[in-house]
């Protein structure tokens, strides 16, 4: 079992970006079309668009510019399986991809002009669902799981790996706070939101004296752990990557394992388990460690089908939760965490030229905490991205 490290000295050691960033209020010149990378029916890889053309917002609309995207393991989802199912039209045959995005206002259209919450250069991360607002779901604060408008940003429309990307639902702009950098705002719209929407369902059973076994520390369980840190309850980490030890103790966990079944813990013997990957192996620990009327979350989305143990379940009362991102408060709540240091995301930089080189180092399980793209950075715009 490996010693705790500050997690802010293991930051500067290891120069792992998290910090905050200013935005500029002055005018912006946008160009009439930009490079972006996105998905197109039938072709498996990430395709490069050139020319893509930079909309114009109309009437009560806004042009957001583009200064944070986050990779997920959603994206090679897509490109494998599709665009997520919409209810409202068919299935999109291309659009461009990247749904944890922050940016700041280029444009507004003229019913916007004199309102003063969407001012040339306001900062604002964008909710991935954009929800209706009117369904019953949404009045009751679940516009995650919106009834009215099943459409998500890069995920089944146009998303974050461009430069300039047109809001037509204002309701999905979501305000970042001081402090908060648009890469750390970015990743608080999923590989934060996501661990963090999961706990809230089991929050009330988290004190001192219960113990949390989390599964796989990539971007999703590396920042749950930070969250369950705060509630006070004993955390343990698994994952096959024994490099990801020290991270994982610096962000709070109390115990690192490559192996649970080679540590002192007992199968049956955790109130809570967190599966951040979602494949079987990762299930069937969780299955095994979970104790009688315990918890068991599966959070992650590896696999499409997972096969659990009926009857041993059910010997032990076992309740299983399933999870799936999170509401627009739940976000605008990540950031606030992460405003007062609560929550310390890793990420590391990139141009988006490096989008498809990031994308196939993520599937090889070659990248930690969250690879974040700048496409309106200085060094990307020279490089004509």
């Amino acid at each position: 079992m490996l010693s705790p490290i500050y997690l802010d000295d293991f930051i500067k050691k290891h120069n792992i970006t998290s910090s905050a960033s200013s935005s500029s209020s002055n005018p912006v010149s946008v160009p009439k079309t930009q490079i972006a990378y996105g998905y197109v029916e039938g072709e498996p890889t990430i395709q490069k668009f050139t020319n893509y053309p930079v909309p114009t917002p109309k009437s009560n609309e806004v042009l957001l510019k583009i200064e944070a995207a986050g990779l997920c393991m959603s994206d090679p989802h897509v490109l494998i399986k599709g665009p997520i199912v919409s209810l409202n039209e068919p299935p999109a045959k291309k659009f461009v991809m990247g749904h944890e995005i922050a940016g700041s206002i280029a444009s507004v259209g003229d019913g916007l002009k004199d309102d003063p919450r969407y001012q040339i250069g306001s900062r604002y991360a964008l909710s991935i669902s954009v929800a209706c607002g009117t369904c019953d779901t949404c009045r009751t604060g679940r516009d995650s799981v919106c009834y009215g408008n099943t459409s998500a940003y890069g995920l089944n429309r146009d998303g974050g790996f461009q430069q300039y990307l047109l809001i037509d639902n204002l309701r999905s702009l979501l305000p970042i706070p001081e402090g908060v950098s648009y890469a750390d705002a970015a990743v608080a719209s999923d590989s934060v939101l996501t661990p963090y929407h999961a706990i809230q369902k089991i929050r009330h059973l988290l004190q001192p004296t219960a113990k949390v076994l989390v599964v796989c520390l990539g971007g999703l369980g590396m920042n749950g752990v930070q969250v369950l840190k705060n509630y006070g309850c004993k955390i343990v980490a698994s994952d096959v990557k024994a490099e990801l030890g020290p991270i994982a103790l610096a962000s709070g966990a109390h115990e690192f394992y490559t192996d649970v079944f080679e540590s002192d813990h007992a199968q049956e013997s955790f109130d809570v388990v967190m599966d951040f990957v979602g494949i079987q192996p990762t299930s069937d620990v969780c299955q095994r460690f979970v104790k009688l009327q315990g918890k068991y979350l599966t959070v992650g989305l590896g696999r499409s089908k997972l096969f659990l143990q009926n009857y041993e379940l059910a010997r032990r009362e076992i309740d299983v939760i399933f999870s799936f991102g999170g509401n627009s408060q739940e976000q605008i709540d990540c950031m606030k965490w992460v405003a007062a240091g609560k929550i310390k995301p890793l990420t590391t930089i990139a141009k988006l030229s490096e989008v498809p080189y990031y994308l196939d180092q993520l599937v090889q399980g070659k990248v930690q905490g969250r690879i974040v793209f700048e496409p309106n950075s200085e060094e990307n715009i020279k490089a004509k991205l």
